[in-house]
C-alpha cells in the first residue's frame, strides 16, 4: 500500500490527538457535570477525532481504491459529528426536551441513512460522480463531481449547524461574565471549521485542482479554543446555563440568593449542611450558625473565599465558602452564589500532622535550597531553648558546631541530589551556650521540591549511657579478669605456706576466681552479641546440639548426657546461636549439685519452628530469676545471678525466637528455645 505526505497530514493528526484527548478527559471526569452534557461532549470530541484521523489517512493514501475505502471512515466521523454537535449544544442550553427519541430523530435520521448508504452502496456513484486522484502540487487528492445526494446532505448539515450557531449566539448575548465568554468561545469553535470548510469547497483556499475538506483541518486550531473553554471556564463541571446538568448533581454545596439576600435555590449537599436554608428564607436565618456567611451575602462580597465551622450531627464540619456575584444582562448585581466545599477530612489530617510535629520529641525543620530555614517545629524551644521564630529565616548550619559545619553542609547539599535520606551526627548549640549531640536525617520533602525536611534526634543522653556502658564493659572484661588472674596466682602460691586447715579457704578463693573469670568471658560474648552486625544465617540445629553435647561429655566426664535430634533441623538464627546453646548445656552441669548430674537435650519440630529442650536434674532455677527473663527486666530485688541466661535470652530473641524456663518435677530445670525454620525447611 503506497502512502504520500501532504501539508494537511500533521494538522489533521494534531486535531485527532486533541479530540481523543478531550474524549479521554471527559470520560475520566464523568462524575462531574450532567449526564447529557458530558456524553454529548464525549460524542462530539470522539467523532471529531475519527473524522480528523480518517481524513488524514485518506489524504495520505496514494491509490484511488484505498482513498475511497478510507473515505467510508471519514463519513463515520462526518455523520457522527452531525448528530453529536447539536446534541451537545442542546444539552448546554438545557434544551434537553429536544434530546428525546421522537424529537431527536430529526437530527440523526439523515446522518444515519447517509452512513448506511456509504457502507452498503458506496460513495461512488451515490455521492461522488467520476471520482479520481489528481495532482495538487506534489501530492494527489480526490476529485469528483458532487451528486444531488451529496448536495442534499451538505445542505442539511449546514442548516443544522446554522441552527446551533443561532442557539449559541443567543446564549452568549443573553448572559454576562463567564457565561458569555463560555458561550462565545463555543460559538467560535463551531463556526470556524464550518467557514473554512465552505471556503475550501468554493475554491477560495486549498489546491487549484482537487477538493480538500478544511473542516477537520480547522479542528487543530479550534481544539486549543475548546481546551480554553474546558479548563479555563470549567465547561464540564460549571455550565451555568444547563442548571440541571451540573448544579443539582454537584458534590459541593451550592446556595443561590437573590439581590434581597433570600435563598432562591440550593442543592442537596447544601441542604444537609444548612437545614434552615429553605427557599424564601433570608440569609441571616438560613445561616444563623455561620454569621460570616450571612454577612458575605448582605455585604455583597464578590469572589471572596473564607472558612467556617458548622456543627452537623454533633461532629464539627470544616467548610471553605466561595462567594460569587450574579449579574444579569443590563443590570447591576442580581444575586449571590455560595459554594460550600467540605474540607473536614483534609483539615482533620492537617491538624493531626500539625499536632504530631509540634509534640514530636525531635526537632523537625524544612529548609530551602538557599540554605535558609523555612520552618522549624516548636519542639526546638523545649530541646534547645531557641524560639522557632528566631531560627526561621537563618542559615541551617548557624546552630551547628563549627567543627561539624563542613560535614553538615556537605550532607545538606547531597540531600538535594539524592532520592535516599542522608544521615549525619553532629552537635547543635543550646540557647545557654552548651552543646548537645544530635543524629540528623535529611531528605527531599517531595520528589520535585526545592526543599528538604530535617529530622534531628537528641542522642546526648544515649551517648552518655553508651560511653558509661563501654567503660563498665572494659572494666568487667579486662580489668576484672586481670585482677582475678592475679588473685588466683597468689592463691596458688599460698598453698605451700598454709596448713591443711587453710586449704578449704583457698578452695573458696579458687572457685570465686573461676566464677569471676567465667563472668568476664560471658561479658565478652554478650558484647559481641549486642554489637554484632553479622545478621542471621542458616544453622543445622540438630548437628549443632549433637556436637555441643559431645564436647560437654568430654569436659565433664562425671555427667551423663542424653541426646535426641532429627537428621536435620535447619533454622534461621543469629550466628552466635552456638554460644547460647553451649551456655544452657554448661549451666545444666555446672550448677548441678549431684555427684553424677544428668542432662537431656532434644530437638523437635514445633509447627513453623524447631524447639530445643535442655533438661537437668539439678536444684532448679529460683522462681524470682525465671520472672526476670519473662519480664525482660531487672530490679534491685529481682535479678539474675549471672550473665549466662541474659546472653541466651538476647541471642534467641535476636534470632526471632522465644525462650522459656520451667521447673522440672521432681527436681531440675528445663530450658526451651524456639527458633524459626529456614526458608528451605518451610517449603
Amino acid at each position: 500500500m503506497a502512502w504520500q505526505p501532504t501539508p494537511y497530514t500533521v494538522p489533521l493528526l494534531v486535531a485527532a490527538v486533541a479530540s481523543f484527548a478531550f474524549t479521554v478527559y471527559a470520560v475520566g471526569n464523568r462524575s462531574r457535570g450532567g449526564h447529557a452534557l458530558l456524553w454529548s461532549f464525549v460524542a462530539t470530541a470522539g467523532t471529531a477525532g475519527v473524522w480528523s484521523l480518517a481524513y488524514a489517512a485518506q489524504l495520505s493514501a496514494a491509490s484511488l481504491s484505498t482513498t475511497l475505502f478510507l473515505n467510508r471512515f471519514v463519513w463515520l466521523g462526518t455523520a457522527g459529528l452531525a448528530v453529536a454537535w447539536p446534541a451537545f449544544v442542546l444539552s448546554y442550553v438545557d434544551r434537553t426536551a429536544w434530546l428525546g427519541r421522537r424529537r431527536f430523530v430529526l437530527f440523526w435520521i439523515v446522518p444515519v441513512a447517509a452512513v448506511a448508504a456509504v457502507w452498503t452502496v458506496g460513495v461512488d456513484p451515490l455521492f461522488y460522480a467520476d471520482p479520481s486522484l489528481v495532482d495538487a502540487g506534489g501530492y494527489r487528492v480526490l476529485d469528483y463531481d458532487p451528486t444531488p445526494a451529496l448536495l442534499g446532505f451538505v445542505g442539511y448539515t449546514y442548516a443544522v449547524n446554522l441552527f446551533t450557531f443561532a442557539v449559541l449566539g443567543y446564549a452568549a448575548a443573553a448572559r454576562d461574565g463567564v457565561f458569555r465568554r463560555q458561550a462565545s468561545a463555543l460559538f467560535v469553535a463551531g463556526v470556524a471549521p464550518l467557514a473554512l470548510g465552505a471556503a475550501g469547497i468554493t475554491g477560495l483556499i486549498g489546491p487549484e485542482t482537487g477538493l480538500v475538506d478544511f473542516t477537520p483541518v480547522a479542528f487543530s486550531g479550534t481544539s486549543a479554543l475548546l481546551a480554553w473553554v474546558v479548563f479555563r471556564y470549567r465547561l464540564l463541571d460549571v455550565s451555568p446555563i444547563a442548571r440541571d446538568a451540573v448544579f443539582a448533581n454537584l458534590s459541593d454545596g451550592v446556595v443561590v440568593c437573590d439581590a434581597d439576600g433570600r435563598v432562591v435555590d440550593r442543592n442537596d449537599p447544601a441542604r444537609s449542611l444548612f437545614p434552615d436554608a429553605e427557599l424564601g428564607v433570608h440569609a441571616e436565618e438560613a445561616f444563623a450558625d455561620a454569621p460570616s456567611v450571612a454577612e458575605a451575602v448582605t455585604d455583597g462580597a464578590t469572589d471572596d473565599e473564607f472558612r467556617v465551622t458548622v456543627n452537623g450531627s454533633g461532629a464539627p464540619r470544616f467548610l471553605t465558602v466561595g462567594v460569587h456575584g450574579i449579574t444579569a444582562p443590563g443590570t447591576a448585581r442580581s444575586g449571590t452564589v455560595l459554594l460550600f466545599r467540605d474540607v473536614t477530612e483534609r483539615e482533620t489530617l492537617q491538624r493531626r500532622y500539625r499536632a504530631l510535629i509540634e509534640k514530636s520529641p525531635n526537632v523537625i525543620a524544612v529548609c530551602g535550597d538557599d540554605g535558609l530555614v523555612r520552618y522549624v517545629s516548636p519542639s526546638i524551644a523545649r530541646l534547645l531553648g531557641h524560639e522557632a521564630n528566631e531560627v526561621e529565616g537563618r542559615p541551617v548550619i548557624d546552630l551547628v558546631h563549627p567543627e561539624d559545619q563542613r560535614e553538615a553542609q556537605e550532607a545538606f547539599e547531597r540531600a538535594f541530589d539524592s532520592d535516599e535520606p542522608v544521615s549525619l551526627s553532629h552537635r547543635i548549640a543550646c540557647a545557654d551556650g552548651s552543646w548537645r549531640q544530635f543524629e540528623t536525617v535529611i531528605e527531599r520533602l517531595f520528589e520535585d521540591a526545592d526543599e528538604v525536611v530535617i529530622t534531628a534526634t537528641d542522642v546526648t543522653e544515649a551517648r552518655r549511657y553508651e560511653q558509661r556502658l563501654q567503660v563498665l564493659n572494659r572494666v568487667l572484661r579486662h580489668d576484672l579478669k586481670n585482677d582475678t588472674n592475679v588473685i588466683g596466682g597468689y592463691a596458688d602460691l599460698l598453698r605451700d605456706h598454709v596448713d591443711e586447715e587453710g586449704d578449704p579457704y583457698l578452695d573458696v578463693i579458687d572457685r570465686k576466681v573461676k566464677t569471676l573469670t567465667h563472668l568476664s568471658d560471658q561479658a565478652r560474648e554478650i558484647d559481641v552479641a549486642l554489637h554484632s552486625d553479622a545478621g542471621r544465617s542458616e544453622i543445622d540445629l540438630a548437628a549443632l546440639v549433637e556436637r555441643l553435647c559431645d564436647s560437654l561429655e568430654s569436659s565433664f566426664p562425671h555427667a551423663a548426657v542424653t541426646v535426641s535430634v532429627p537428621e536435620s533441623a535447619v533454622v534461621s538464627a543469629d550466628e552466635l546461636l552456638e554460644s547460647a546453646v553451649r551456655n544452657v548445656l554448661e549451666n545444666a552441669v555446672v550448677h548441678n549439685d549431684r555427684d553424677g548430674p544428668h542432662v537431656e537435650a532434644t530437638v523437635v519440630a514445633d509447627g513453623e519452628r524447631f524447639r530445643v529442650d535442655v533438661a537437668d536434674d539439678g536444684p532448679g532455677i529460683p522462681p524470682i530469676e525465671r520472672a526476670v527473663f519473662s519480664e525482660a527486666r531487672e530490679t534491685a530485688l529481682e535479678h539474675a545471678s549471672g550473665l549466662g541466661l541474659w546472653l541466651v535470652h538476647w541471642i534467641v530473641t535476636e534470632s526471632g525466637g522465644d525462650l522459656e524456663i520451667d521447673t522440672r518435677e521432681p527436681t531440675g530445670t528445663v530450658v526451651r528455645m524456639w527458633l524459626p525454620r529456614a526458608a528451605e525447611e518451610s517449603d
